[in-house]
């Protein structure tokens, strides 16, 4: 685990270091939810999974796009999910979500 948020801080100083802006920003987001629910991995059920439902995430959070993200599997049980697209929440094992999104802006 502790190896993970290494490679995340490696990861954000490349960002800032090859950014052609003298200042970027980059904020990680715990957990992102959607009215109160855990953010569905993807837009809508089974598309645009991953990098676009991340990237939608951080653009709608004023961000440029999603530079890092990772996943909880098979929560949906548990913690039910909602897509960022479509609004439909899932609560079925197989759903996944987020657990952090790092979004990047210049």
């Amino acid at each position: 685990m502790e190896f993970k948020y290494l490679m995340i801080k490696f990861l954000l100083f490349l960002v800032l270091l090859f950014s052609q802006a003298t200042l970027a920003e980059v904020e990680q987001f715990y957990e992102p939810r959607i009215d109160g629910l855990r953010m569905d991995r993807c837009l809508t059920f089974a598309k645009g999974c991953n990098e676009p439902a991340a990237n939608r995430w951080c653009f709608q959070e004023g961000y440029e796009k999603a530079i890092y993200w990772e996943l909880l599997d098979n929560v949906g049980d548990k913690y039910p999910t909602k897509t960022i697209s479509s609004k439909a929440i899932c609560n079925n094992k197989s759903c996944d979500s987020f657990q952090f999104i790092v979004c990047y802006r210049p």
